[in-house]
């Protein structure tokens, strides 16, 4: 049994520790995306033309390591999925968590906590081209700027990303399924970093979404605690 509030808990203080880790979270929109599920939500899209970034994102969800995290939809969200995702994704019991797990009512605690902690860090911050990096509260030490489809328009910044060699340093994913790409590769290619896929949580700053959730907007998800089975 997981519980949601203990899991974000645990995961700020893996990176308040300061040991490296890598974390990956698949939501509806990914998991449509590896099924084949033809989408374009505002942020990316998924279609016949996609096939080679849907592999890489498969492999990103069964890749297995005990510094990797994944993150899957939960039952109270996703319905039959959580059990679909638990099965597909081969991961020990330990590894998995929520993929709503920075969202919903642990948001709060993801401000309060995560936010204030990534001042501590050369921070790497991978976002829409069109964020406002100068609107956050901490440092951006290098920002690779990524266009709207990125997880197939921009895979040549695996590579520039990898060059880097960094070590101790902080990576921030607002990249959808790219998230999930470049948090399977990097971590694969150099574990000395702590690389985060943080999805839409930096928005009211960036702004830069391709559609509103309602958890920075005052519904009702800002009180919901998400259950696992």
């Amino acid at each position: 049994m997981k519980f949601f509030r203990e899991e974000i808990e645990k995961m700020y203080n893996r990176l308040n520790s300061r040991v490296p880790f890598a974390f990956s979270k698949y939501a509806d929109g990914e998991w449509s995306a590896m099924n084949s599920v033809s989408l374009f939500n505002g942020e990316f899209k998924s279609d016949h033309t996609t096939q080679r970034s849907r592999d890489m994102l498969r492999a990103s969800f069964v890749y297995r390591d005990p510094g990797y995290y994944v993150g899957i939809s939960c039952p109270c969200c996703q319905g039959d999925s959580f059990e679909q995702m638990k099965q597909m994704s081969g991961q020990n019991d330990e590894n998995l968590t929520f993929a709503n797990i920075f969202v919903n009512s642990n948001y709060s605690f993801y401000k309060e906590n995560f936010v204030p902690e990534y001042r501590n860090w050369k921070v790497n911050l991978i976002a829409n081209e069109v964020a406002k990096i100068d609107n956050l509260p901490f440092a951006v030490e290098r920002f690779f700027p990524i266009k709207v489809n990125a997880w197939v328009e921009n895979l040549a910044v695996i590579d520039e990303l990898k060059s880097l060699e960094t070590q101790g340093e902080l990576y921030l994913f607002c990249a959808g399924p790219f998230g999930n790409i470049l948090s399977h590769q990097l971590w694969s290619h150099n574990k000395k970093n702590t690389y985060l896929d943080i999805g839409s949580t930096l928005n009211p700053w960036l702004q830069a979404e391709g559609f509103k959730r309602g958890y920075l907007y005052g519904s009702q998800d800002v009180a919901k605690v998400c259950y696992w089975r």
